[in-house]
């Protein structure tokens, strides 16, 4: 039999297929696969737990800020209170005082106002309610009725206060404290009472602010406003006992982390009470809050997703460059099947690959000569 022949007889026997059978995933797609499954799964893993982790350690110290601000404005209004308490738990002790004689009393009382002048009455009154006397030159008068007058005389309290809008005061909002004034038995002789401006106190709580939409409020004990940076709400006491914060508070006199929709916008406050049962809200819209954490989490799943194209793009192009030189063999190995021998199985490196270049190439070499013989 000829050479041609021969050739000619071979290209019948086990013809390679032309196409690839269909839903196969070939050599390149698993290696494709296995490399972006390598890559990707740890990256994305990483980033998910880095950004949840950068989310929460953002959100934890936003609403820490919040609680630190609402602390140190309860502190403040606390260290106010407890100083006007303290000075006149100091007078009740004055021989003066305690004589409950209006001419011994009046020059105490006094000197009391000139010393402190945001208390713009100090007045002592009887069993009955009555002024005793007055740090003013106005008649005396009749406080029975006032709450800070009863909770001394009828229901025996070591301390009365209440916020009113005072007259003496131009209209403004004051605090009215009341002590019990005894004698050295401990009996019960009347009370010294105190009216003060909250201006001062009011414009520390009213003037801060964080940001554009930060802003904090104070109200006593029955949710009357105190301080608020809208002077309407002061000038009138509105009452915002439905306040979310407001409401918290009172339901348990307990300090609160609340979110809570406020006109259509989503809002984080933090409400905190003192010993007297007023509470101090902070409240910021989320949506300037929580800016920082919107921005770095943009710019966190923007890295990732350009990380991620990056390991795919690596991953199809190593992909490409293992399987190149498989399918250049399959290539040869499916020519010298059909008896093309004339061209050379190109070998490059020192890998694997290169080693099963040469063996081909070997062989190719040995068919092409054997074949010669034969001929």
């Amino acid at each position: 039999m000829s050479t041609n022949d021969q050739v000619s007889g071979s290209s019948n026997v086990d013809s390679p297929p032309a196409t690839r059978r269909g839903g196969r995933i070939g050599l390149l797609g698993k290696t494709s696969i296995t490399l972006l499954l390598v890559g990707l799964v740890p990256l994305i893993v990483f980033g998910v737990i880095t950004l949840s982790q950068q989310r929460s350690e953002l959100r934890s110290t936003a609403e820490q800020s919040m609680r630190n601000n609402t602390e140190a404005i309860s502190a403040l209004v606390d260290e106010w209170f407890d100083k006007n308490v303290r000075v006149l738990r100091a007078a009740v002790n004055q021989p003066a005082i305690i004589s409950m004689q209006q001419d011994q009393q009046k020059a105490v009382l006094v000197a009391i106002k000139q010393a402190y002048p945001w208390m713009y009455l100090v007045q002592t009154m009887g069993l009955d309610g009555k002024n005793v006397a007055r740090s003013d030159e106005l008649p005396l008068a009749n406080y029975s009725d006032r709450q800070f007058v009863r909770d001394i005389i009828s229901n025996g309290k070591d301390l009365g206060w209440e916020t009113v809008i005072s007259r003496s005061n131009n209209n403004k909002p004051s605090l009215v404290v009341s002590v019990p004034i005894r004698s050295a038995s401990n009996q019960l002789l009347g009370t010294l009472t105190a009216s003060m401006t909250i201006e001062e106190t009011s414009r520390a709580v009213a003037t801060w602010k964080s940001g554009e939409t930060g802003f904090a409020f104070l109200v006593d004990e029955k949710s009357k406003v105190l301080a608020h940076p809208r002077a309407d709400f002061v000038q009138t006491q509105k009452v915002l006992a439905d306040h979310p914060l407001v409401a918290g508070y009172h339901a348990d006199h307990k300090a609160h982390l609340l979110e809570f929709n406020e006109n259509g916008k989503q809002i984080l406050g933090f409400v905190e009470g003192d010993k007297n049962g007023w509470a101090v809200m902070v409240q910021q819209e989320e949506a300037e809050l929580f800016g920082p954490l919107r921005a770095t989490l943009t710019v966190g799943i923007g890295l990732l997703l350009a990380a991620i194209l990056l390991v795919v793009a690596i991953a199809v192009m190593f992909s490409r460059a293992l399987i190149r030189p498989i399918v250049d063999m399959t290539a040869s190995a499916d020519r010298m099947s059909l008896g093309e021998l004339q061209v050379p199985i190109v070998a490059r490196g020192n890998d694997e690959l290169a080693l099963l270049a040469r063996s081909l190439e070997r062989l190719r070499k040995s068919m092409r000569a054997a074949i010669s013989r034969l001929g």
